[in-house]
């Protein structure tokens, strides 16, 4: 979970390696480093913590570079420190290399270099890369990267600089994302972990795929395979352009994206509705009726939030489509072996399209023959070009690590594909008009929430003492509980668990007493007398009950410590109403713990490690 940026060509190389890493800053926050050539001999500079550190370091003592190579870590082998800092270099610092990824037989090939006299500097996997690189070199710094990746292990996407090429960048790529970018019109050329890192307008980008090479210099780019033949790669042209993003006055970028929802949730609709049949078109669907109205069975694949949208979306096809479907975790998956027919539909879900474990699992699905259609916040993404179509959120950059306006956005395109697949099916035109019109009312809702974001924060002051928290629901309040509880746990590190209200007396109530914070989820009216009978259960117990229930329901405040009233919407819908309003519950504890809240420790905005 590591970005890459790299740069060669007549500019500042450390300059525009900084410009690039700030977009990647999603990518990690334990350290930052940059290493270059200069005269021919390896200069770098590492700082422990966020790029600032790195920026506040090279402005105190500037640096000239010929070229560059940079990184931003997200700790996996080694803490954070400066020597486990990227990038790393061989003994004789004649080679360094910035990683992503990591290499699963580092121990062996670490006592084998060990063992021929080699010395090691840090914890990590990455200074193997380096040292094994220099162990074969004898002038031929392609060849010797050759043939040190044949004996690797693992997944990466790497770039690397010796201080006697100093015209050239050698970059390969192995489950993980490498893009390189040139500009055509002067002799410069990029390379990244993420091709939006490209800030610069215009230029022609290509993605290199398993187990390619590539040398890079200021005018040419060359592409190899791992026998090191000549590949021909098309090149794209990418209207980049500077995305930086600013937090418009909030404190937080967090709360910024969650004030954001109204327009995101719109922007999720707007131009795919049709309201004379009461249905949607989506402007990326390549699946044309026939493909879809043969589709018996769906699977979602995805991580994290992204899985309980999946969650979310499999009981709301189920309900509205009738078509049967489960929303797997693709850590798990993709170590199943899965029965998949020719009429099974296989969503993948990632706000960045760069998870490594949701991607691995669409490689398995598809090598099945089966059809993937993504769902994704950002083009050209790794999971875009994989799968067979997507649709895109449009929610806009999301840089808190807390996923808040790509998830609600993400539950937005699901409902909309949901009229879609169920209007094809057996759902009545006037049926498919009231799910519009509940949907189109969502904007103004979700309004009416942020307006009362004051009651929240009073609530969230009263609660932020407790320690330990239960999120309870039933139906889609129960995977709207998960969501909501991972809120929580992300950004105040407080332990919140999600639960079946149903499935407490089974085991979890041992644990409510007066220090347990329970919030009921009660948005689901289908459900509503039996939710109460279980609050009651925790009442009964001692537990504190902050519940957040639908206006017109007077009934709870016999049962809760606190209420909060949200606005009626169906149950189908009442998932992204009732997380909008955990979200900012989730954002006021942790403002009141002191927490970093956009930034949180041990996390990572794209996870691109399994």
């Amino acid at each position: 979970m590591c970005g890459i940026f790299g740069y060669i060509g007549p500019r500042n190389p450390s300059k525009i390696c900084l410009s690039g890493l700030k977009q990647l800053k999603y990518r990690g926050y334990d350290s930052a480093g940059i290493a270059g050539i200069l005269e021919g001999k390896i200069v770098a500079c590492k700082e422990v913590g966020k790029i600032d550190s790195l920026e506040n370091a090279l402005k105190e003592q500037p640096m000239r570079m010929d070229l560059a190579i940079s990184h931003t870590r997200w700790a996996t082998h080694g803490k954070p420190s400066k020597e486990n800092a990227h990038p790393h270099f061989d003994e004789a610092e004649s080679i360094a290399v910035v990683h992503n990824g990591i290499i699963e037989n580092h121990f062996a090939l670490r006592e084998m270099l060990q063992s021929k006299g080699r010395k090691f500097y840090s914890d990590t996997d990455t200074e193997v890369i380096a040292q094994l690189i220099s162990h074969f070199y004898q002038g031929d710094f392609l060849a010797a990267v050759q043939q040190a990746l044949a004996l690797l292990k693992g997944f990466w996407g790497i770039a690397l600089i010796h201080k006697d090429h100093p015209h050239q960048i050698i970059a390969a790529a192995r489950e993980n994302p490498i893009a390189i970018a040139r500009d055509p019109k002067c002799s410069e050329s990029f390379v990244s972990s993420d091709a939006n890192a490209f800030c610069e307008p215009n230029l022609d980008v290509m993605f290199l795929r398993n187990n390619e090479i590539a040398r890079i210099t200021p005018g040419k780019i060359e592409v190899f395979d791992q026998n090191s033949s000549p590949v021909s790669k098309n090149m794209e042209r990418f209207a980049g352009g500077n995305s930086a993003t600013s937090k418009n006055g909030y404190p937080h970028y967090m709360l910024k994206e969650i004030f954001e929802q109204p327009e995101t949730i719109q922007q999720a609709f707007h131009g795919r509705l049709v309201p004379e049949f009461g249905t949607v078109e989506f402007e990326d669907l390549t699946l044309t009726p026939s493909d879809l109205l043969a589709v018996q069975r769906i699977v979602i694949l995805a991580c994290g939030t992204s899985w309980h949208a999946g969650g979310i979306a499999a009981s709301l096809l189920e309900d509205k489509a009738r078509i049967p479907t489960q929303a797997e975790i693709a850590s798990e998956f993709r170590y199943k072996n899965p029965i998949l027919s020719q009429d099974t539909l296989v969503i993948a879900i990632s706000q960045s399209g760069e998870t490594l474990d949701t991607i691995a699992a669409v490689r398995e699905v598809k090598s099945k023959g089966a059809k993937v259609l993504a769902l994704c916040n950002v083009r050209n993404s790794t999971l875009t070009r994989e799968a067979d179509c997507t649709l895109y959120l449009k929610a806009g950059p999301e840089i808190s690590v807390c996923s808040t306006k790509a998830f609600t956005s993400q539950l937005t395109v699901l409902s909309l594909f949901t009229l879609l697949m169920a209007r094809l099916r057996h759902m009545s035109k006037e049926e498919g008009h009231a799910f519009l019109s509940e949907i189109q009312q969502l904007p103004q809702k979700v309004e009416r929430i942020l307006h009362n974001h004051e009651a929240i924060q009073k609530l969230a002051k009263k609660y932020a003492k407790f320690n330990s928290f239960f999120f309870l629901g039933r139906h889609y309040m129960f995977t709207t509980s998960l969501e909501s509880a991972l809120k929580l746990k992300e950004i105040s590190y407080i332990n919140a668990q999600g639960y079946p209200a149903g499935e407490m007396k089974h085991g979890p109530i041992a644990l409510v007493d007066p220090e347990l914070a329970v919030v009921g989820l009660c948005g689901n009216t289908h459900t509503l007398e039996k939710m109460i009978s279980n609050l009651m259960e925790i009442k009964a117990r001692g537990g504190p009950l902050l519940v957040f229930a639908p206006e017109g329901t007077p009934e709870i405040e016999k049962v809760a410590t606190d209420v909060l009233y949200l606005p009626p919407i169906c149950d189908e819908l009442a998932s992204i109403l009732y997380s909008v309003a955990t979200q900012l519950l989730a954002y006021y504890i942790a403002l009141e713990r002191g927490t970093d809240i956009d930034h949180p420790r041990n996390l990572a905005k794209s996870v691109t490690v399994e």
